[in-house]
């Protein structure tokens, strides 16, 4: 990502911080949430969050680090449940950061440090955490192979990772077919119950790492870690229907007959195939770094590929100036590709 999108992205996010606010966001129904928490943990009226510290966290985490923040409300509830004692969180967005320090004072919860971070060049200290928590922010990142290479240094031994995401369709991915069940069934709605009858390609075009690599983030965590739990969530439905309907039409009592209906649908589906998910919770151990040197040894290998491909078709210098440039360019070109880091020996 460069510098310019970097920019471009923060300004999205500090114009829209309240986005996950919005009472048209589909997790928002009632009858999502508790469909949600249901194909999480078993029961309509157990948060993901709270099944997860019960399951496999009853004692909670020393440090955890968390990216992609935004107003905090992912942060002060692992605080204010013990699910970590400390938490580095990070996010582009400095507003976003003030109003999270702002909520967290007026809570009076100590333990959040809340830094400016991007994680497409994450910089965080060797060996210090527990655990790192992505909470709907992974599927904005560009440098996945930089991100979890820099996370296998920045973790613990068999340190862990909580994953609660959107893993649907690359923003480049999307296709036709990818629509079709759902545009069927919002042709099956009463007219009066839609604000528009025709289903877009979800891409959020003023915030360029939306969904950026999403449809990546499954093989990832895979490669990198030792997977506990994997709770397909869905989505693929509402996700898509909901932002077409009439406000106030899916609280009424036929707009929740027909959202329960294209929930079974989901279920239907998720049962036949959980990859037909949108949504994703996953948590998982950090694998040995003995196990880790295939993966690695893959991004460095790609990385060298990805810089002759650009050497090969960079024209020649001509000029003692342009010589001088393209030596610099080099340089800054290594930095990128190693992540900016010195090569570590696997121990």
């Amino acid at each position: 990502m460069t510098d310019t999108t970097a920019r471009k992205v923060a300004a999205y996010w500090d114009e829209n911080r309240q986005k996950t606010a919005d009472p048209t966001f589909w997790m928002a129904h009632p009858l999502c949430r508790q469909a949600i928490n249901r194909r999480v943990s078993g029961s309509p009226h157990e948060w993901p969050l709270d099944w997860f510290k019960r399951v496999h966290a009853p004692d909670g985490f020393g440090t955890g680090l968390s990216w992609g923040c935004g107003l905090g409300a992912f942060e002060r509830a692992a605080i204010r449940m013990g699910l970590v004692r400390e938490i580095d969180a990070f996010d582009v967005s400095p507003i976003s950061l003030e109003d999270a320090r702002e909520l967290a004072d007026k809570e009076g919860l100590a333990g959040i440090q809340y830094r400016i971070g991007d994680f497409n060049d994450p910089d965080v200290p060797h060996r210090r955490y527990d655990i790192v928590f992505f909470h709907a922010s992974l599927h904005h990142v560009a440098a996945l192979e930089r991100l979890f290479r820099r996370l296998s240094f920045a973790l613990k031994p068999g340190g862990a990772v909580y994953v609660d995401e959107f893993v649907g369709p690359s923003r480049d991915r999307w296709s036709p077919g990818d629509l079709k069940l759902a545009q069927g069934v919002l042709d099956m709605l009463p007219g009066d119950a839609k604000e528009r009858s025709q289903i877009d390609f979800p891409i959020e075009a003023n915030d360029p790492s939306e969904a950026i690599r999403s449809s990546e983030i499954g093989r990832f965590l895979n490669e990198f870690f030792e997977i506990v739990d994997w709770r397909p969530y869905g989505g693929q439905l509402v996700d898509l229907i909901l932002p077409c309907l009439r406000p106030g039409w899916p609280e009424s009592p036929e707009g929740c007959r027909s959202i329960q209906a294209m929930l079974e649908i989901e279920d239907y589906e998720l049962s036949r195939n959980p990859a037909a998910t949108h949504h994703l919770v996953a948590f998982g151990r950090l694998k040995p770094l003995p196990r880790l040197a295939l993966p690695l040894a893959r991004q460095t290998l790609q990385a060298v590929k990805r810089r002759f491909g650009r050497l090969a078709n960079r024209p020649l210098a001509s000029t003692p100036e342009e010589l001088k440039e393209d030596e610099s360019r080099k340089g800054r070109c290594t930095d990128r590709e190693t992540g900016g880091e010195t090569a570590r020996p696997v121990t």
